[in-house]
């Protein structure tokens, strides 16, 4: 769901007015973290394991913060939220690990989500894509106006 990620990301970012980078990279971080450490590097059963939990948020909000700042983590922070949320309709472990989970192993490799992510398109996700993709079309036409 990569590409509804970035939108979702996209839209917070054009909503709650927070920093672009910040939110879009936290957007997708827990798949960063979590694909790798899965289809990558056959490290992990799950694709969604220490990066997508509370406490994943949180360190990595704490580090942003004192990396760039309280702007950038606000914004990390609700990016990475959004991710969470929209990964809510299936398995999120988010007390991880402080709660106990059934990791069902993944045998799906990068290359097949990639494929299938491509080839069998979400409609919400692409719905949603669309939307951001309008926004930020829209919103640069009007600030273009502007000058």
């Amino acid at each position: 769901m990569l590409f509804g990620h970035i939108a979702v990301s996209a839209l917070l970012y054009r909503y709650l007015k927070v920093e672009l980078k910040p939110v879009i990279v936290g957007g997708i971080f827990p798949d960063l973290v979590d694909k790798t450490l899965c289809q990558i590097l056959r490290l992990t059963p799950s694709g969604r394991m220490f990066a997508h939990t509370l406490l994943g948020w949180g360190l990595s909000t704490v580090g942003v913060g004192l990396l760039r700042g309280p702007r950038a983590a606000w914004s990390w922070s609700l990016g990475y939220l959004g991710h969470l949320v929209a990964d809510s309709s299936g398995f999120v472990p988010w007390f991880y690990p402080f709660a106990s989970y059934e990791f069902k192993p993944s045998s799906a490799h990068l290359f097949t989500t990639l494929r299938n992510m491509l080839l069998k398109p979400k409609w919400l996700e692409l719905t949603l894509l669309l939307w951001a993709a309008w926004i930020f079309k829209r919103g640069g036409a009007q600030a273009n106006s502007r000058k």
